[in-house]
């Protein structure tokens, strides 16, 4: 019997958001609410986070942070290492990111260090941002990573169809 591999994708901060929120009122936000949701509920996909995304998730409102934890409770965690830092920070001196964009840049590090193939995301700023995915992709390759493919829920789940 063929068994087949599920696609692993390291997800941010803001996926989780998006599930654990009531739907916005903002169209947009509430699209993308919705999208995340089928998302999360598409079997091809591992959902992978680090302890980073752990930090994020359960800062502000106590109820609110506790639903973030919640939905990923279970989910395989990657602890962010000094090598992960390291390559974070050749994000930013090579201008990829920018230092106020760190934790992005440790999130691009985890995946490529880690081999994990996708980084979904809603964040257009710094992490799935078109002029920022080459000088990402150059960095991981320069250094000898393959770069993740750094999208949308949206995107990733049509690229597999």
């Amino acid at each position: 019997m063929l068994t087949s591999k599920r696609h692993q994708v390291y997800i941010d901060a803001m996926i989780p958001s998006y599930l654990a929120a009531p739907l916005s009122r903002d169209p947009k936000i509430a699209e993308w609410q919705r999208i995340t949701r089928e998302f999360w509920q598409d079997s091809r996909f591992e959902f992978i986070l680090s302890d980073y995304v752990l930090g994020e998730i359960a800062l502000g409102n106590k109820a609110k942070a506790a639903s973030r934890l919640n939905v990923v409770a279970g989910l395989t965690t990657v602890i962010v290492e000094d090598f992960d830092r390291a390559f974070a920070q050749q994000l930013v001196a090579q201008a990829a990111l920018p230092q106020k964009a760190f934790t992005d840049a440790v999130h691009i590090a985890v995946c490529a260090i880690h081999d994990i193939s996708y980084l979904a995301t809603w964040n257009f700023a710094h992490i799935a941002n078109p002029r920022t995915k080459p000088k990402i992709e150059r960095a991981c390759l320069n250094a000898g990573y393959s770069p993740p493919r750094i999208d949308t829920p949206q995107a990733i789940m049509e690229a597999l169809s």
